[in-house]
């Protein structure tokens, strides 16, 4: 594995996690860190029971949006979550990064895949799938003048793969969490997860998120075309899956690798594309 700081586990890092120690005044085991291995976070439960999340940076990549999403997200009211208690920052030259470390509440039940992966179905009851639906109501619902997905960026992915075979405007808009996936689930007590892109998008766009995230899992997906249905039905909520879509068709040209996902979006695709011209 090449060191790099997207996977913290392969880089020294003990001199950030005493940083991170000192700002929150709490005690952690270094040895019992959630990883992640893509993003470059890491979470660890507290001798306070609570939860320390570390994340890091580059200044000249810095969306200052994003940078203060989970503090931002204590506007939102009625969605089931960890509660954000405070936060630190620090530059770190020697690295070239900015850190972040926040302290919330620790969730009650685990992410459902802590890899974002799934492989089969997590046979999640229907109250669980209820609260998820009635969350994601109440989240959309919310005034805000954050962006979580723009209309250029949606028109620019579906452009680059599709070309100009369909209209790309989007008219309906609501507010979303931006990442709705299996690792920021959790069950069986929901909560929802990692509060940093959150803001207005297409209609349906965290559905849709889910929906591609279960590709893998074709019962899977069509629970979650089923659930919501209203959303994804829509114009918007077609358009946000095609984008989806289309992401993982760009890493698959821009790479050359077929990944579980990649024949799933591409047939998903042709039958978004019929439905939207």
């Amino acid at each position: 594995m090449q060191p790099t700081l997207d996977d913290l586990r392969t880089v020294p890092h003990d001199d950030v996690l005493a940083e991170a120690q000192k700002r929150t005044g709490r005690v952690l085991d270094p040895a019992r860190g959630h990883y992640s291995s893509f993003n470059g976070s890491v979470g660890f439960e507290t001798e306070a029971g609570t939860w320390l999340r570390l994340a890091w940076c580059r200044p000249e990549r810095l969306s200052s949006a994003a940078w203060i999403g989970i503090e931002a997200s204590v506007a939102v009211h009625g969605v089931p979550r960890p509660e954000w208690f405070a936060g630190s920052q620090w530059h770190d030259p020697a690295r070239g990064v900015v850190w972040r470390v926040d302290e919330m509440s620790l969730a009650a039940s685990p992410s459902i895949s802590p890899t974002g992966s799934i492989d089969r179905d997590p046979e999640l009851p229907p109250t669980w799938w209820a609260e998820l639906r009635d969350a994601l109501v109440v989240l959309a619902g919310h005034s805000t003048e954050r962006v979580c997905l723009s209309q250029d960026h949606l028109a620019g992915r579906i452009r680059e793969v599709y070309g100009d075979q369909v209209d790309t405007t989007v008219t309906e808009w609501a507010c979303a969490h931006g990442d709705i996936g299996w690792a920021n689930l959790t069950g069986p007590e929901l909560n929802v997860l990692d509060w940093e892109s959150w803001g207005m998008a297409p209609v349906g766009y965290d559905a849709a998120c889910l929906w591609s995230a279960s590709l893998p899992v074709p019962a899977l997906a069509s629970r979650v075309l089923a659930e919501f249905a209203d959303v994804l039905g829509t114009r918007a909520g077609r358009l946000a899956r095609l984008m989806l879509c289309a992401n993982v068709e760009r890493v698959h040209r821009r790479t050359g690798k077929t990944t579980p996902l990649t024949g799933l979006a591409q047939a998903a695709a042709t039958d978004l594309l019929e439905s939207l011209t």
